[in-house]
């Protein structure tokens, strides 16, 4: 994506961001290139150069650049911590105050959409390109209000009553200097994903899947959609996961691999091309040998060679997720049967200690050790969406044809036509668990049913308090109304 910068004012949400140590976290978030504040938001192209900027604050490592992806699959049962670096251990022991951190960045992000959203009207724009703007920027603020609930709050079908202490702080106003700051106390669950689902359905209303926003790179009608029946997925609304999930499908943005090869190959391609919506990262923004998925995955450089190695393999696939793929180990022989997925999984290097079978959908496809673009929705999602939501109605045969889909384009054979019931719900959620292995949505799976986590070290009920996240102690001193997680 091309970056262009300016100075986007950084007063946050909450009051607490701007005390910060020297400010640091703040300042590490904001654009590279200033400008002006007064002239901020007063022509097209500074409101184009701060929408980038909302797309860059996503591509963090705290964001999608690779905590909400790996974090995810560590506390779930899918990612085994290997100790090569450190990293992910206490997040894959879960271990108190170890999970997501995505509160400060998101809340930062979000208050640049809000103070393009509150400029816009004052700017001359020709209806089309404003609309596009604005369809965006709720798409994106839906987004993130999306991952803070995912992280900090519990979902509208699977709560804990008695540790329930609602959603997160609702902030739909910029915020621009010290004297527009308001401390407030954390939403309802409810009322959270109602604004989650207001934004985006006016995203859809908004946008279209023909602007002259380059897709997947940017927000579109179809990106929305395929959100929202994600959003609404969560909430239970089954109905309407069906239609928005199907009008994702119907908008021509992101393709749907048919068969085995083309599967595979495009995990090999530095644009996949089944994203719905997907970040890009140029050059400038390589995350590093520490951060980045590739390091954070694999120790590996190149698909098939283990005498070089690059990255650290901090997480790798657990043995259960192993045998779920077909995949054995014996000494250096990787053995695979007959899902293609299971290609996307080899054994790593020794240069960091013992080699691991490390997942490489995420290899510098693009030609840059430690740089890949992030898919965040895929067009394959909306059958098991779809699939998931018509078990739930009780359209069986509708759910059967989805997941065989899925299953028949991994090169696996279709399941018969008297598959019903919960073994039919046990396959679609098994689906998910190897489509989406190491994207980040296990953790998120499991938490929105209610399921416990069953894994090695420990097993985490879902009635664990560990099961959400630590809001921000500095947040919660600063601010009166805003309560901590029960339990922390």
């Amino acid at each position: 994506m091309k970056k262009i910068f300016n100075y986007i004012p950084v007063a946050p949400t909450l009051a607490a961001l701007l005390t910060l140590a020297s400010c640091e976290n703040v300042l590490e978030v904001k654009p590279r290139l200033a400008v002006d504040l007064a002239s901020a938001y007063t022509s097209p192209e500074a409101l184009n150069a701060a929408l980038i900027g909302v797309y860059d604050a996503l591509q963090s490592n705290l964001l999608y650049g690779r905590d909400l992806l790996a974090i995810p699959e560590a506390l779930a049962d899918n990612g085994r911590a290997t100790n090569k670096s450190g990293r992910l251990n206490a997040e894959y022991q879960n271990q108190i105050g170890s999970h997501l951190g995505n509160w400060t960045n998101t809340y930062i992000a979000i208050n640049r959409t809000n103070l393009i959203l509150k400029n816009l009207p004052k700017v001359t724009l020709a209806p089309a390109t404003k609309d596009a703007i604005e369809g965006q920027c709720l798409f994106l603020r839906g987004l993130m209000y999306f991952d803070l609930m995912r992280a900090y709050a519990y979902t509208p079908r699977a709560i804990v009553t008695a540790q329930n202490l609602g959603g997160v702080p609702l902030m739909l106003d910029g915020v621009e200097g010290l004297d527009q700051i308001t401390l407030p106390s954390r939403a309802t669950i409810d009322a959270c994903y109602a604004q989650i689902t207001t934004d985006l359905t006016s995203s859809i209303a908004k946008l279209n899947n023909t602007s002259t926003f380059t897709r997947p790179f940017f927000a579109s009608r179809a990106a929305a959609q395929a959100l929202l029946s994600r959003a609404e997925l969560y909430k239970g609304n089954w109905a309407e996961v069906v239609k928005q999930a199907t009008d994702a499908l119907a908008g021509g943005v992101g393709v749907f691999q048919a068969t085995p090869a083309a599967y595979l190959s495009s995990w090999r391609a530095a644009q996949n091309p089944e994203s719905m919506f997907e970040l890009s990262y140029q050059t400038a923004e390589n995350i590093g040998v520490n951060f980045s998925l590739q390091t954070t995955y694999t120790t590996l450089r190149t698909l098939g060679l283990r005498t070089i190695t690059a990255g650290f393999g901090d997480l790798v696939p657990s043995a259960d997720l192993l045998t779920q793929m077909g995949i054995t180990r014996t000494g250096d022989v990787v053995t695979r049967g007959a899902d293609v997925r299971a290609q996307l999984y080899e054994l790593g290097t020794a240069g960091r200690g013992t080699a691991e079978v490390e997942c490489t959908k995420f290899l510098g496809k693009g030609g840059q050790v430690n740089q890949d673009n992030t898919p965040v929705i895929r067009i394959s999602e909306m059958y098991l969406n779809r699939a998931e939501a018509n078990y739930e109605l009780g359209n069986f045969a509708a759910a059967l044809t989805d997941v065989n889909l899925i299953r028949t384009r991994a090169g696996l054979a279709a399941l018969p036509t008297t598959t019903t019931g919960a073994p039919l719900l046990a396959e679609i959620l098994n689906q998910r668990r190897i489509e989406f292995a190491f994207e980040g949505h296990r953790f998120f799976d499991l938490k929105r049913r209610g399921l416990d986590i069953v894994k090695i070290p420990r097993n985490i009920a879902f009635t664990d308090f560990l099961i959400l996240a630590r809001i921000p102690t500095g947040e919660i001193s600063l601010n009166p109304n805003l309560k901590q997680n029960f339990g922390y």
